[in-house]
């Protein structure tokens, strides 16, 4: 933790724990940008996604009441919602299968907005339970739901049947950047997010002990079920979010449970392993991406396994320079790799893959390919470079160097059929 803390890569706080005691705890960094105040084992922090879970249980703690089920429609709550309303389940809500669209953050200020939004949607951007969407517009109707069944502000509901029972002494809900226990969140440049006030309500910022607290009951059956965890585990698909994250399982057993989620530069991971009862619960103010780095490292020194400390994300460390003037990013990998090789990973295509995706994201097509050249010149005997620069080429409308790009594809992997189906449409172009 100290060499990562040093690299750059972790500022934050952690917990791990073995057999529900806690083996390691410790604080690195500080508060924000001005490293002036240095984290307290009391630090609260944005959980992002994580903050989510609260919402989900909640729906569980009112079904175990029998005051709800997760096939009912949302019709049924009298929520004012148009016609879909009809076709849309709780359980499409909790597993993001709605049809939803995303909340329209450039235009949304508070619940007002949002609940206005939604009532306006006319149709569902697929049919419910046919597709997938990670959309917070789902989050905010099961807040709505719990408040219609309750009778209470969904706050008061989650203090009371959550937090409190949860021994959650430090969670906040709702914090805003004037509350002192509140970190600030900041860029590797040393500047701090703009404030980060939530423009919906009903987001729990916890301290590390209050996250340990939580999964601890969450797994225990204090709160819901067993039964109700695995239905909230319940995901659309095998590659979709949960409810709850992540669970890996074996005989209907639960072996794994992670969950990740960011918020600006905020970034926390909770990773535990119930077959070898290992918990490791990360919290940063300065994402960079390498909490499960951190966390498979953890977990390799409990069992007693090697192990590998985290390097620097190449991604995050030259992608503004790359912004700017593409050329000057690359001369800076460049000078990175030969003088620091062990502290940058330079290992994974995935940092470059991501950063060219960035590029063309911005539209800057011409820039995706020189990042995309530069990766295929990293990695000439993987496959996945290849595709990627044949799509950034397709894109800029040079068809040949497309096509030149997607026959490596398949002449290093046969079975692509992202290639074939990419070859097939610049055949018939032309």
């Amino acid at each position: 933790m100290e060499v990562s803390y040093e690299r750059g890569l972790f500022n934050g706080n952690i917990l791990v724990a073995q057999s529900n005691t806690i083996i390691y705890q410790n604080e690195f960094g500080y508060s924000d940008a001005s490293r002036s105040k240095k984290l307290s084992r009391n630090s609260i922090f944005n959980i992002g996604s994580i903050a989510k879970e609260f919402n989900a249980v909640a729906i569980m703690i009112l079904k175990e009441r029998g005051l709800l089920h997760l096939e009912d429609k949302l019709s049924t709550f009298d929520l004012q919602l148009p016609n879909w309303s009809h076709k849309v389940t709780i359980k499409h809500l909790l597993q993001y299968s709605s049809g939803l669209p995303k909340v329209k953050w450039n235009s949304v200020k508070n619940d007002k907005d949002i609940y206005t939004d939604i009532k306006n949607i006319d149709n569902l951007i697929f049919e419910p339970g046919s597709d997938y969407l990670y959309s917070n517009n789902n989050v905010f109707l099961q807040r709505r739901i719990v408040e219609k069944i309750s009778g209470m502000s969904f706050n008061d509901f989650i203090q009371e049947n959550i937090l409190i029972p949860s021994k959650m002494s430090d969670a906040i809900i709702d914090a805003t950047s004037k509350n002192t226990q509140l970190v600030t969140s900041f860029n590797n440049d040393l500047v701090n997010d703009s404030s980060g006030d939530i423009e919906f309500s009903g987001w729990v910022f916890p301290s590390i002990s209050d996250m340990f607290n939580w999964v601890n009951s969450l797994h225990s059956g204090k709160i819901i079920s067993k039964e109700s965890r695995m239905l909230l585990f319940d995901s659309f698909s095998k590659n979709s979010e949960s409810a709850l994250g992540k669970g890996v399982f074996k005989s209907n057993e639960l072996m794994i449970y992670q969950h990740q989620g960011s918020s600006f530069n905020y970034e926390s991971l909770i990773h535990y392993n119930l077959k070898e009862d290992v918990m490791v619960i990360l919290m940063t103010n300065n994402k960079n991406l390498k909490l499960r780095n951190i966390a498979e490292a953890i977990e390799n020194i409990t069992k007693g396994n090697s192990f590998k400390i985290p390097q620097k994300s190449v991604y995050l460390s030259i992608r503004q320079k790359c912004y700017n003037n593409v050329d000057d990013g690359i001369e800076y990998y460049k000078q990175l790799k030969k003088n620091y090789p062990d502290t940058y990973n330079f290992s994974e295509e995935g940092e470059l893959n991501r950063l060219g995706y960035k590029l063309i994201e911005k539209n800057q097509i011409k820039e995706a390919i020189k990042i995309f050249k530069l990766l295929v010149s990293e990695f000439p005997n993987s496959a996945n470079p290849y595709d990627s620069l044949g799509e950034a080429y397709y894109l800029n409308g040079n068809n040949s160097m497309a096509l030149q790009n997607y026959n490596k594809v398949l002449e290093l992997n046969p079975n692509n059929t992202n290639a074939k189906k990419m070859i097939k449409k610049i055949k018939m172009k032309n």
